[in-house]
């Protein structure tokens, strides 16, 4: 006769999403930070952007008209006040008008590429930590597998209660790190494509300009 006997599974509370965070380690640490700093950098850049995503084609207009006019001093005040970068870019074209339309050209791409440097400005951060923040990760993964080892080390005892601290790094770690580094590189990727979308609406205008100039001189 076979007896069935009863068991009596006991099932302890759930951990919550944070408790398990907490389980990753201090190497959570820098890579909170670096979740942080690119988030802010992101967002920065990103509402930079977004105000210079469109030209005032009438101011755009008046410009080129004064400058057909010869009006030279009243389009260089015009681009002054002009916020946009696209406003610097022009006024320190009309601040040699006296030179031929060759050196005018050449002074205004120059300047051009100084703007699209300060576009690109914080870029190279958050291209670093879409790098490093995986690294880290990696870094906690290594930690995670000699925790086990030393557990094991210590209880002489191959078990999941002695080896789950440790998996917990590793999982943890690694997953934030990833997590960081594609948040990052996401982040990267599309500020890089708003900086192309700016400078193409930027050459369209000031070849507008540049043609102005021509029929000037």
């Amino acid at each position: 006769m076979i007896l069935l006997q009863e068991t009596t599974i006991q099932i302890t509370k759930s951990e919550t999403v944070f408790d398990i965070i907490l389980k990753g380690g201090w190497i959570l640490v820098p890579i909170v930070l670096l979740s942080l700093t690119a988030l802010y950098f992101i967002v920065e850049r990103y509402l930079l952007f977004h105000s210079y995503r469109s030209i005032d084609k009438k101011l755009i207009d008046s410009i080129c008209e004064k400058i057909k006019n010869k009006d030279y001093n009243k389009a260089k005040e015009l681009a002054k006040n002009y916020t946009h970068p696209i406003g610097r870019i022009i006024e320190v074209g009309l601040d040699n008008s006296n030179r031929n339309i060759n050196d005018i050209e050449q002074i205004m791409q120059e300047e051009a590429k100084s703007q699209i440097f300060l576009f690109e400005k914080n870029l190279g951060y958050i291209g670093s930590i879409a790098t490093i923040a995986p690294m880290f990760g990696f870094l906690g993964t290594i930690f995670g597998v000699i925790k086990i080892f030393y557990n094991i080390s210590l209880t002489d005892n191959i078990s999941i209660g002695i080896i789950a601290g440790g998996l917990y790094q590793k999982m943890v770690s690694s997953a934030a790190g990833l997590t960081v580094g594609i948040i990052a590189y996401a982040g990267f990727y599309y500020l890089n494509t708003r900086i192309d979308f700016l400078v193409n609406l930027m050459e369209r205008e000031l070849s507008r300009v540049i043609i102005a100039l021509k029929d000037s001189k």
